[in-house]
């Protein structure tokens, strides 16, 4: 039987927000692709909090940031439908289910223009294939094999380049979802 996600009011969607600590939460599970445990959720919190790496980081802080996650915000978060989180084998993952909180912890990353990117390379494309179709002169003296190369190599280059932004996005601790 599939878990229900409760309906979140406005304000009760505030209140779980209100917390620098859940808005990190979020925003770190939401670039995972599997879920995580706790402790190493605890690490990245408590170095982005203390601006610095999670190797520096200090015994204390650590465990600061794990008991708060531990027994205050991992179960709101789960309470309110938002995440799951298995105490026992300490596995924490943001639902799939839990897209009204985008909003509220996107870092204002170029992710909604990628969209742009493939269009502009998509329509570039167009154009050399309708050029090459037409007889433009030097486009049609160009081997069409070598234009399907062009065209696929575009897309290739383009989605290489989506990827490591993505990638980099996941790493960049300089997101800004707002101070407590």
């Amino acid at each position: 039987m599939a878990e229900e996600e409760p309906e979140l009011s406005r304000d009760q969607m505030f209140d779980i927000l209100s917390s620098s600590r859940r808005r990190y939460t979020l925003y770190y599970l939401r670039q995972q692709m599997e879920p995580v445990q706790l402790t190493d959720l605890a690490e990245e919190l408590a170095a982005w909090e203390n601006d610095t790496t999670v190797e520096e980081l200090s015994s204390q802080a650590r465990k600061r940031v794990y008991v708060s996650l531990y027994q205050t915000h991992a179960p709101k978060l789960q309470e309110a439908g938002l995440i799951t989180y298995d105490a026992d084998t300490g596995e924490i993952a943001l639902r799939e289910d839990a897209p009204e909180v985008e909003p509220f912890i996107s870092n204002g990353d170029d992710e909604s223009k990628w969209y742009q990117y493939y269009g502009a390379v998509a329509l570039l494309n167009a154009v050399l294939l309708i050029a090459a179709i037409v007889g433009v002169p030097l486009v049609s003296a160009i081997n069409p094999l070598v234009i399907g190369l062009i065209v696929i190599s575009s897309f290739l280059v383009l989605s290489i380049a989506h990827a490591v932004s993505r990638r980099r996005g996941r790493n960049d601790k300089s997101f800004d979802i707002g101070e407590p």
